[in-house]
C-alpha cells in the first residue's frame, strides 16, 4: 500500500485509484471527481495535484460532504456559501468539522491535515474579528471536545476571492501519528493572546505511518516568515521567502527528495514578482515539484507562505 502525490498537466485516464484530483482556478466546486481550490496560478499550462494510490477507492456523500476512500486513507471535502453572518458562518463551520471527525472515527480514521480557503479572510466585521478569527473561534469550540492533549492536525488557512468558502481533510488509518512544532517559531497554539485576537490550534507538522506503506509521510503546515510569534521581514517578499524556507526546511531534507510536494501562496500585491519567485523555487525544489499561486495570507504583512507533504524514513 502506498500513495503517490505529484503534479500534472494531465488528468489521469484510469480514476479507480485515485483519492484527489485538485485543479487551481478561480472558481470552487467539485464536479466529474475534480475539486477546483478558487485559487489560480500566472502559469499558463493547466495543473493538477493528484494523490494516487494503489488500492481502490469508493465515493460517497455524508450530508453535504463528499467523500473518496479506501481502507487506509480518506478525503473529505465541503463547499458553502460565505454570505451568511458571522454567528451562521460560524455554526456552519463547527459543525462541518464536527462531521469531518464524526466520519473519520467511523472509519477508523485520524485527520491528519485540514485546508481552509476562505473569501475575504481578513474582512474586519465591526466587533474587530476578522474571517480569520471566526474559524480560529469555530474550531476551538470543536478541538476542546476532541483533544485533550495538543495533538491537533496540521492545517492551512488562505483567503481567495468569490463567495464560497472550501475546506476538505485527509485522514488515514494511522498505524502511528507524531505531531512536530518547529523550534524556530513559538507553537500556534501558544502565542501571546495579548498580542493576537485569534487562537490558532494546528500543528506545524504532522509525521504519520500506515503499517503497509514503505515509508512514513510528513505532511506540513502553512509556513511563512514568522520567527518566535513575530512576523519577519514586512512587506518584503524575497526576505520572506528565504524566512518561510528556513522553516519549511526545518521538518526534512528537501535535497535530492523526489516525494517532496508543495504548494506555495503569495499575495496577488506580488503580481509582478511571480517570474522572480517562480525561478527561485525553481532552484529550491526543482520544476514540477511545486505550484505558485495567488491567496491571502492570515497576516496583513505576510506575503508569502509555503506547505507540503513528502516521504520520510520511518522514524517514529
Amino acid at each position: 500500500m502506498s500513495i503517490n502525490i505529484f503534479l500534472s498537466n494531465e488528468l489521469p485516464r484510469e480514476r479507480e485509484k485515485i483519492l484527489s484530483i485538485i485543479t487551481f482556478c478561480n472558481k470552487v466546486d467539485y464536479k466529474n471527481g475534480i475539486l477546483s481550490s478558487g485559487l489560480r496560478s500566472e502559469n499558463k499550462s493547466q495543473k493538477y495535484e493528484i494523490w494516487q494510490t494503489d488500492e481502490k477507492v469508493s465515493q460517497s456523500c455524508y450530508e453535504d460532504i463528499y467523500i473518496v476512500k479506501n481502507n487506509h486513507l480518506l478525503f473529505g471535502s465541503i463547499i458553502f456559501d460565505n454570505n451568511k453572518s458571522y454567528e451562521q458562518l460560524s455554526e456552519k463551520i463547527q459543525k462541518s468539522y464536527s462531521n469531518f471527525y464524526r466520519i473519520a472515527n467511523e472509519n477508523k480514521m485520524q485527520i491528519v491535515k485540514i485546508w481552509h480557503y476562505i473569501p475575504e479572510l481578513l474582512k474586519i466585521y465591526d466587533h474587530k474579528k476578522t474571517n480569520y478569527s471566526l474559524l480560529c473561534e469555530s474550531r476551538e469550540i470543536i478541538y476542546k471536545e476532541y483533544y485533550k492533549n495538543q495533538c491537533y492536525p496540521a492545517a492551512t488557512v488562505i483567503g481567495i476571492e468569490g463567495n464560497k468558502i472550501l475546506i476538505y481533510f485527509i485522514a488515514a488509518n494511522c498505524d502511528t501519528y507524531r505531531t512536530i512544532e518547529n523550534k524556530r517559531q513559538v507553537s500556534s497554539y501558544n502565542y501571546p493572546q495579548n498580542k493576537f485576537s485569534e487562537k490558532p490550534m494546528f500543528s506545524r507538522a504532522v509525521e504519520f505511518s500506515i503499517s503497509s506503506f514503505d515509508r512514513n509521510k510528513i505532511i506540513i503546515s502553512g509556513t511563512a516568515s514568522i520567527r518566535g510569534y513575530k512576523s519577519m521581514y514586512s512587506e518584503n517578499i524575497f526576505n520572506q521567502l528565504e524566512e518561510a524556507l528556513k522553516n519549511y526546511k526545518n521538518f526534512l531534507d528537501i535535497d535530492d527528495n523526489p516525494s517532496n510536494i508543495c504548494r506555495i501562496y503569495m499575495s496577488k500585491k506580488e503580481k509582478d514578482n511571480f517570474q522572480l519567485i517562480n525561478t527561485k523555487l525553481e532552484n529550491y525544489f526543482g520544476k514540477n515539484k511545486f505550484i505558485l499561486l495567488y491567496g491571502d495570507i492570515c497576516r496583513a504583512e505576510l506575503l508569502i507562505e509555503i506547505e507540503g507533504v513528502s516521504d520520510v524514513n520511518k522514524t517514529i
